[in-house]
Parts: structure tokens; sequence; C-alpha cells
């Protein structure tokens, strides 16, 4: 066993998370399942209300497989990057009719499922499973940069094929989930991305960026940083006269895939008004609400929300209070401010 892995196991014992709600005696891997794919894009302290809230609604595989992809959406709503809530429901029909509804427990079938990568795989194998697996997320590979002064970049290929090797040459054969654990709580609470905690962190003795004070230098940042590009919707909110509003389940795939929204278009009068008169000819714009920026990892969206008059309107036309349909974000934030 390396000095690091026998540093954070020993460090665990007393310092490491372990009244998470998806961590339990014996584990749950259907929980570590869940958690480990909301995770990837989110911050354990946003994680912990919407798990508690998906376990509730889908208490297990089966649950989840025989669950409706509205409901799925709608209880994933808000915590962003929804293509997961899509992978994680797809996946769980793929366990209950290829493996009977028991999470698989090799690694090649693991990592087959929808939304499941390498380093996702590892950590259910390890935390669910207690399966040696080597994992490699954003908290290990800062963790193990500076350990060993990794040059570049993870963008990059040959650097991210360090880290592999790296991760896999600490990790140990015996109390695998604690150590996967451990690395894992070591990143998020003591190495963090500024002003590491060094003083507290049980491996900085034999860490490289420490011993050289080079801790705010490693990882590495991109040689160059571009601004993120701006792109312009209206989003065209048609409201009839019981007070009901009109939304439209977006494709699978691209933003918000899966959710429910409002009619969108190009902010351009021209367009807008040619939009809201193929919905309805007898539809008329009450006003134009204030625009807003909605920003996502790649590039920053400005909304132009549009209220329409539109009589008659019906189909998917829903009640606000009773609205139980998953939407992204700035939808909500909208729905309110009608209220």
């Amino acid at each position: 066993m390396t000095k690091l892995a026998q540093g954070l196991l020993n460090w665990f014992e007393n310092h490491g998370r372990k009244n998470l709600p998806w961590q339990s005696s014996p584990p749950n891997v259907y929980h570590i399942w869940v958690s480990e794919v909301m995770l990837q894009q989110t911050q354990v302290i946003t994680v912990i209300d919407y798990f508690n809230r998906f376990i509730k609604a889908f208490p297990d595989i089966k649950a989840l497989a025989n669950a409706k992809e509205d409901e799925v959406m709608a209880a994933w709503a808000g915590l962003g990057y929804y293509s997961r809530a899509l992978n994680l429901h797809k996946a769980a029909k793929i366990i209950a009719s290829k493996y009977g509804g028991m999470f698989p427990k090799s690694f090649e079938e693991v990592v087959s499922l929808p939304g499941i990568g390498p380093s996702t795989a590892g950590a259910i194998l390890s935390l669910g499973s207690n399966i040696k697996a080597t994992i490699l997320d954003g908290n290990v590979k800062r963790v193990l940069s500076r350990y060993h002064r990794v040059e570049g970049h993870y963008s990059k290929g040959p650097v991210i094929k360090e880290l592999w090797k790296l991760a896999a040459l600490h990790t140990p054969s015996t109390k695998n989930a604690h150590y996967t654990q451990a690395i894992m709580d070591l990143g998020a609470t003591i190495c963090t991305p500024k002003n590491p905690d060094c003083e507290s962190c049980p491996i900085s003795s034999h860490c490289l960026a420490c011993l050289n004070n080079e801790q705010e230098i490693f990882p590495h940042k991109r040689s160059t940083k571009l601004s993120k590009p701006e792109r312009n919707t209206a989003f065209l909110i048609f409201k009839n006269e019981k007070q009901e509003i009109f939304l439209k389940k977006r494709p699978s795939q691209g933003i918000w895939g899966g959710l429910w929204s409002f009619e969108e278009c190009q902010d351009k009068d021209s367009i807008i008004s040619q939009k809201i008169k193929q919905h309805n000819t007898n539809a008329t714009i009450q006003m134009k609400l204030e625009k807003f920026k909605h920003g996502f990892t790649h590039y920053d969206l400005w909304i132009s929300p549009v209220l329409i008059d539109s009589p008659g309107g019906s189909g998917n036309y829903y009640k606000k209070a009773s609205l139980s349909k998953g939407v992204p974000a700035p939808v909500k934030k909208i729905i309110h401010s009608l209220e």
C-alpha cells in the first residue's frame, strides 16, 4: 500500500464523511449509483435534498424503471444537466430487464450502462460493493496533480492518461471503499481548488506541490481562457382565459432534454409574430417581460419572455398551481413571477 493510500485511510477513520444520506451499512448500491450520477456535475451540499426527494419518489431500481419519464424529470428539475436523469431512467430499465433488477457487479457491465463512465463505474463498484476499482473524478485529479506535480491540464490526453496510471497505483486492494471515499473527501474538504488546508492534510508531507509551495499552480490551468459566447432566444408564454399556461415537451437531446418548456423562437419581432399566429390566430402580445441571462457551462443564454393572451387556447395548457411536470429553472422562475 502506498504512503498516500495509508495516509488517507488513517485520516478517514476520524475525519471522513460517514453520514451522507446515501451512505449506509451495508451499502445500498442503488443509492450509491443515484448519488454518484447526481454528483457528476453538482456539489454535495446541493445534491443532498435532491437525492432525498428522488429516493422517496423512486425507492429502488424497479420503481425507477417503471416510472414515467415525466415523473423522473420532474423529480430532477432544477438540478441541471438533465441528460443524467434520462440516462438514469434508461439504465434502470436495462437493469430491470437484463439483470433482473439487480445492479451488475462487473466493471464492463456497469460502464456499458447509459450515463456511466469509467470513474463513476469505479466509484459505484467500490462504494457500493467494496470491489477494488479505480476512480478519477475532479477531486481525485486535483489531489494527484498536486501530490505528484503533474504537468499540463486534464484536457490533454497524455495528462489524463498519466493521472489514470497514478490513480491505479494508489488504489489499495484492501479497504477499497474507505479509500475511495477518503480521497474524494480530501479533495472536497482539504485539497480544495483555492486555499487548500495543507496544515490539516494527512499526505502533505509527501505532496510535491506542497513541498515546493506550488499548491496554487497545480493542477495546471488551461493555457487560454476563452470568454463564453452568448445566445438569444424568446420564450412565448401563452396564457388562456382560464389562466392556464402552454408548455411543450423538449426533445430528449439538447439543453433541458425531456423537460417541459414554453414555446421558443428567435428573439426577432417578425419571427415572434409568426410563431404566435401559428400557435393561435387569436393570440396577441400582452407585454414583454424583462430580459435576463441564464448561464450554461459553455455559453450564456439571454431569454426574452413574451406574455401572450391566448383566448381559447387548449391542449397542453396547465394550471400554475397544479403544475407537476419537470420544467427548467428559468421556466420555473418565470412561472413564479406570474403568480
